[in-house]
């Protein structure tokens, strides 16, 4: 497990040829073969990759072969890819039209991955019986991840491994900050997605909870205001 940098069991990884782990994440976060579908797709990057490794060993000198595997090495987080190295990419052409939207669509949630993977490591560095402080980096992640936000980082689809948690945590951003119609949106993008799943009923019934109590505070602070007596 330790050699293929796994942390938990169970894990499916896909290998190459010589063993090496190729697929680890997919594009819809840890790779995981629960549906049909959903591995089709990840054996189509798996092609994608060795045919842009195929395609560089024949052209060694060629820009869109060198680009291609560049993106694909990228998106399944095969080494680690400095940002300044991504940029300009979009711009070499000859690069196949399925790698290159697969690329943009990696690229639009990258902050999001990031700033999850930033709560991760700070939440494994808490002791757990240290409420105080792991709730503090709870509001703190769920505070930027609002305005990740409302910067017009959005997922929209909930076969993505981070969708649960990017719009649990845009909803308890948005309710810290008394932002009742962020709140409400993602509350009802967050139902509709897991709505029918009983281990969650618990999770989103507390959602559905703030949300409410919000309103209601919210009203109260705008009757109070409407009650004042205009100044003169």
């Amino acid at each position: 497990m330790s050699a293929i940098g796994s942390r938990s069991f169970p894990t499916c990884v896909i290998m190459d040829p010589d063993g090496k782990v190729i697929v680890k994440s997919d594009t819809l976060g840890a790779f995981r073969p629960t549906t049909e579908d959903r591995l089709k797709s990840s054996l189509k990057v798996v092609q994608e990759l060795l045919s842009a490794r195929e395609a560089l060993k024949e052209q060694p000198d060629s820009s869109s072969a060198k680009v291609t595997l560049q993106m694909l090495e990228a998106i399944l987080q095969l080494r680690p890819v400095p940002r300044a190295e991504l940029e300009g990419l979009d711009a070499i052409e000859g690069v196949p039209e399925s790698v290159r939207k697969r690329f943009d669509r990696w690229r639009a949630v990258q902050p999001v991955s990031d700033l999850l993977k930033e709560y991760v490591a700070k939440i494994r560095t808490l002791p757990r019986e240290d409420k105080e402080a792991r709730t503090a980096a709870f509001k703190d992640a769920s505070a930027k991840m609002l305005a990740l936000h409302l910067d017009g980082i959005a997922l929209d689809d909930p076969r993505q491994g981070i969708f649960s948690d990017y719009w649990r945590l845009v909803f308890e951003g948005a309710i810290d900050a008394r932002n009742a119609e962020v709140a409400a949106r993602a509350l009802s993008i967050y139902r509709r997605a897991f709505g029918s799943r009983p281990d969650l009923k618990n999770r989103i019934d507390r959602m559905a909870t703030l949300l409410g109590a919000l309103r209601q505070t919210l009203e109260k602070r705008g009757s109070a205001g409407d009650d004042r007596e205009e100044p003169r």
